[in-house]
Order: C-alpha cells, then structure tokens, then sequence
C-alpha cells in the first residue's frame, strides 16, 4: 500500500498514560561508551570466550555505537553474528536473547530489509517461548511487535489478526492492559493511516470507539489515550480546536519521557520519484539526519534544526521532516522544557528488478525515525 510510505513510525510514541505503562524491554544497551570502547570491549569479550549473557551486552552496545555513527550495515552484522553465537541459549536466557533478535530486527528495517526485520521479530518471539510460559506478558508483547511488522509494510488485515488474536488470548489469559495494548494499537494504525488516507477515518473511529466503549477499570489509562487518539484524528480533519482542548485537559507531567500527543504525517508524495526502477547498487549507504528540537513546557516544539547528518542527502526530505516535527504536539511539562534528539533514516528497501536476478534499492525511499536522546530507551 502506497500510503504506507508516508506514514510517520506507527509505535515509537504510544499517546499519553497508557504510553507510562507500557512493557519495555531494552533492545539496545546504552554505556555512553566511544565506539573504539565498545569495539575493544567486545572483542575483549569474545578473546576471553565471555559468557553469552555478556557477549550479547557488549554486542547491543557496539550495535548501537555504530548505528549512532551512521554504519547502520556494521551495526546490523555485528548482531546477526552475536545471534550466530546466542541464539542456541534461548531456553536459558529467554530474554536476553529475544532481546538480541528484536534489535537485529529493528536494524534490519533501517537497513531496508523489511522482511528480514519481521522474521527476526518472529524468532524474537520464539526465543521468549522456549523460556516462558505462553501466557507471559513479555510474551503477548512480542507477539504485538509481530503485529507491528506487518502494520510497517502495509499489511493491514495481518496486523488486525495479529493483535485480535493477543486481544482475545491476554484477555483469556487476564493480563487486561495486553488487551488494552492490542486495542491501542490497532486504533493507532488505523489512526496513522488515515492522516495520510481520509477514506480510512471511519475506520480509524470505529477502533477508538471501542476502546472508549470498555468498562474495566483497568482500562481506564487506555480509555484516556482514546481521546487522545480521537483528538488527533480531529486534527487531521482541521479540527485545532479538539486538539487543543484534549491537550489542555492533560494535568503537566513532572518527570519522564515526553509523551507525543500528534505528530503531522511527512508528506513523502512531494518528492517520491514517478520512476519505479531501483537504484545501482552503489547507492547503498543509509541516508539520515539527526535533528535536534526542544519541547516547551506547554508541549508545543520549538528551534527544530538538523543537527549532523550523513552527507549524501537526496531530493530534500529533511526539510519535510523539520516541518513536521516543528508541528509536533507533547503532553504539557511542570518544568521549563527538554531538549530532544531524533535520528530519521530515509531507507531505500532492497528490492529485485521484475524478471530478472539483478537486486538494488528501490527508488522511492520510506523515512523511519528513533529517539536518540541519552535518556531514550531504545525499542
């Protein structure tokens, strides 16, 4: 689906406190270490045979040193060679090892292989089931971020039988804020889709209804970011005022990562190629830009800039990006403000030219982006 491409990341931000509940498990390893130091520490820790549990530490924080530097390709081989190594650890060290396929799936997906990415949730998944009971909520949330794969590609009814089917079983199973997840999630693709796609909306609106049409208590937190969901949809639809109001019913938060209430869709349309050729393979280095901006303490963005960026940039995307963030709206701050960085990645998927063998990248590019802030967890 074409209107898949425009979309803004679906799950990087989930609205308001339901976003507070949220089950994370750290994928990346932050150490503040330079990426000579976590070179040297990983290979100290494979010359000395380490333990796997500290093979696949040191490897996450290499990993993520080299995404941070721009060799997003080096920063993807250094996981799938931990996973070589780990992966036959799953029963013993079921989260550990999840862990590892969950990044070196997210790493395959800014690296333009979008099919791999969602094998390597799937098997992310598998390795939380080898040391789990089924019925694990770190279970069902994996099993949502196999949902989120599809969603990424366009795949709708995937996702929806994805999270239905978590939906139904967490219920089952009693772990109601998995119930709540799957419903939110489903209402936020629904959401995402339809800024870009009016058709969508009605849609949209049926899945925030029925998260808004629940009664359990342990709900409530999820019934809130419905409304949350509904005012940006009103947005959308040009309607400021909703939005204004929803925000302003929000008490300021004292503390913690800023939650993200609307984020404008980055209108990709305006500089997409007409060409559906793929590009020579020399064109292969990740393109990104890491863009700084502060968040004020009534949640509107201000001093958006680009900060550092790859050095090979095509067809004047960040500027796209910037306008979008610059719109952004976050839950109101008791104190002045935050500073923020957010790394976006235009990736070209591999893809293989129609009737022949010859692989390149497709010309038409998606942008992702990622919370690179120190204080982000990395999801």
């Amino acid at each position: 689906m074409r209107g898949m491409l425009l979309l803004p990341a679906l799950f990087l931000a989930l609205p308001a406190s339901a976003q507070d509940r949220d089950e994370k498990s750290a994928t990346i390893v932050v150490t503040g270490a330079s990426l000579a130091d976590s070179e040297a520490r990983l290979a100290a820790c494979l010359a000395r045979k380490c333990p796997p549990k500290e093979d696949i530490e040191a490897s996450l924080a290499h990993a993520e040193n080299q995404f941070i530097a721009g060799d997003y390709g080096g920063a993807r081989r250094t996981l799938g060679k931990s996973r070589g190594r780990n992966n036959r650890y799953a029963k013993l060290l079921p989260i550990e090892v999840s862990d590892l396929n969950r990044a070196h799936g997210r790493l395959s997906n800014l690296d333009g292989r979008p099919d791999q990415s969602r094998l390597l949730q799937i098997e992310a998944l598998d390795a939380l089931k080898a040391g789990l009971d089924d019925n694990d909520t770190r279970v069902f949330m994996q099993q949502l971020m196999v949902g989120d794969e599809f969603a990424r590609v366009g795949r709708l009814r995937a996702a929806e039988e994805v999270y239905r089917r978590v939906a139904k079983r967490a219920r089952k199973a009693g772990h109601l804020h998995v119930v709540g997840y799957a419903m939110l999630r489903e209402a936020v693709m629904f959401g995402a889709i339809a800024s870009v796609q009016p058709d969508y909306r009605s849609a949209a609106k049926r899945k925030i209804t029925n998260i808004e049409r629940t009664i359990e208590p342990e709900l409530a937190g999820f019934r809130d970011a419905a409304k949350l969901l509904r005012a940006s949809l009103a947005a959308y639809e040009n309607d400021s005022d909703a939005l204004e109001k929803a925000i302003a019913a929000i008490p300021p938060r004292e503390s913690g990562r800023p939650v993200l209430i609307y984020a404008p869709p980055v209108r990709l349309e305006k500089i997409v190629a007409n060409s559906e050729e793929i590009l020579p393979p020399q064109q292969d280095d990740p393109q990104w830009v890491d863009v700084r901006f502060q968040i004020a303490a009534d949640g509107r963005v201000q001093d958006a800039e680009v900060l550092r960026d790859s050095g090979n940039i095509e067809r004047d995307w960040p500027k796209l990006a910037l306008e979008s963030v610059s719109r952004r709206r976050y839950a109101p701050l008791v104190a002045q403000g935050t500073t923020r960085i957010e790394r976006f990645s235009y990736v070209h998927d591999l893809m293989t030219r129609t009737g022949s063998r010859i692989t390149g990248r497709a010309n038409n590019g998606r942008l992702t982006s990622l919370d690179i802030t120190d204080d982000a967890p990395r999801n």
